[in-house]
């Protein structure tokens, strides 16, 4: 397991002089901090994650936004057990998204299982760009409430504006 403190903080809740200067110089945040705890926690009851690799986090309301390096979010979204066992860790739900991965490839970690149809890159009359993904509209229908909360992790995380337009089908 990696994690962005030492695996030795992470196991006994207690920074090093290290992590705590990088903490207040704001190279890792809190939230990192909680996250990388948890996650050890975690692994010490399920193999599994203890493969993983955790870059960064971020809480947003009450969620949880985990990004991980790339391999790790598909094995996590094959694994219904595996993402209640990190909801139940972290109180709430865990979005996971993938490091370094394309603006397609992010949506669509936050929208699994729904498929994503398009992607489209809008410009404003303003020059401000706009992020279009096109759903089906039982897939719309199903994950309505959800949807402001993608928009905001995608605001948040990648600093994009969201516009999910429902396909006429």
């Amino acid at each position: 397991m990696k994690v962005p403190i030492c695996i030795f903080d992470a196991k006994t809740g207690v920074l090093c002089p290290k992590c705590e200067s990088r903490l207040k110089n704001g190279e890792l945040t809190k939230i990192d901090v909680e996250c990388s705890i948890k996650l050890i926690k975690l692994s010490h009851k399920n193999q599994d994650i203890d493969k993983f690799t955790l870059i960064s986090s971020q809480k947003i309301d009450e969620d949880y936004v985990l990004i991980l390096k790339d391999s790790n979010v598909s094995h996590i979204n094959a694994n219904d057990n595996l993402i209640n066992s990190f909801e139940k860790e972290f109180n709430g739900k865990v979005w996971f998204v993938e490091a370094n991965s394309s603006i397609r490839r992010f949506l669509e970690n936050l929208f699994f299982p729904t498929r994503i149809l398009k992607t489209n890159m809008i410009w404003l009359p303003d020059g401000n760009p706009v992020t279009q993904v096109t759903i089906e509209r039982k897939d719309y229908e199903k994950f309505f409430n959800t949807i402001e909360k993608i928009k905001k992790i995608v605001n948040v995380v990648r600093n994009m504006e969201l516009v999910v337009k429902i396909s006429g089908k």
